[in-house]
């Protein structure tokens, strides 16, 4: 799968660039997967064998590591860093305290040669996603009955997800319910907006029917965001 280069917008005041580039990848290749791709090609060994060997090799490189070596690996280099600053030459190294403004830690640095290589076979798409994430909307829950994805007008109900933040104060904001004719009405009263829930009232005038829940949020620089959940909400009276 060709790795994906997303926009991300640039909260730093001090950039004079509104994005930058983030590699986003498909899937992570876990540890036993790795192994097992190792077993299953190239070599006679059997999975065990190759868990022994890694097992060891990481036995190792601790100890090396513990004993303040730069370590080099057939993978890349491991080896201990240390960042902070002195009055004098004279000052000790305090990283174990955090008001010191001192740091150690180690760093792993990929073999060039693996890198290079990678680098060459490596194919690369721009993801068009947009740069700033809507509201996702999982599913509401009557606080009536307790059902889900269903309520009746007047009724309280929770909406939860993520990224679902507002205010409730702007009208442009908030939870609307649309209509099979795109029109839209706006829950009017909202109670504990949190990022990742919020409780809105179903207005009372909102016909009997099936709608679609988008949740409106602000963006940067005005701009408003949509998200909508995939299930639509059935609104009865005794639902």
């Amino acid at each position: 799968m060709p790795l994906k280069i997303r926009a991300m917008r640039n909260n730093l005041g001090t950039s004079s660039s509104p994005f930058y580039a983030l590699a986003v990848w498909d899937k992570v290749v876990e540890v036993n997967q790795f192994i097992d791709r190792l077993a299953e090609a190239r070599t006679t060994l059997s999975k065990p064998d190759i868990l022994g060997v890694f097992q060891l090799a990481r036995e190792e490189l601790d100890r090396c590591l513990a004993e303040g070596n730069y370590v080099k690996t057939p993978f890349g280099s491991a080896l201990p860093v240390a960042t902070g600053r002195f009055e004098s030459e004279r000052d000790p190294f305090l990283p174990a305290r955090k008001s010191s403004g001192h740091s150690l830690r180690f760093e792993f640095r990929l073999d060039p040669e693996i890198e290079s290589k990678a680098l060459a076979s490596l194919k690369i798409i721009r993801d068009r996603r947009p740069a700033e994430p809507a509201a996702r909307v999982c599913y509401v829950i009557s606080q009536v009955s307790g059902k889900r994805n269903v309520g009746e007008p007047d009724e309280l109900l929770r909406v939860v997800g993520s990224r679902l933040k507002f205010d409730p104060a702007n009208p442009a904001l908030g939870l609307f319910f649309r209509a099979q004719d795109k029109s839209e009405v706006r829950a009017r009263k909202y109670a504990n907006v949190f990022p990742s829930n919020f409780i809105a009232f179903v207005p009372a005038d909102l016909a009997e029917g099936e709608y679609e829940l988008l949740v409106r949020t602000a963006g940067s620089n005005g701009t408003v965001l949509v998200g909508a959940m995939r299930e639509r909400l059935r609104v009865a009276s005794g639902a």
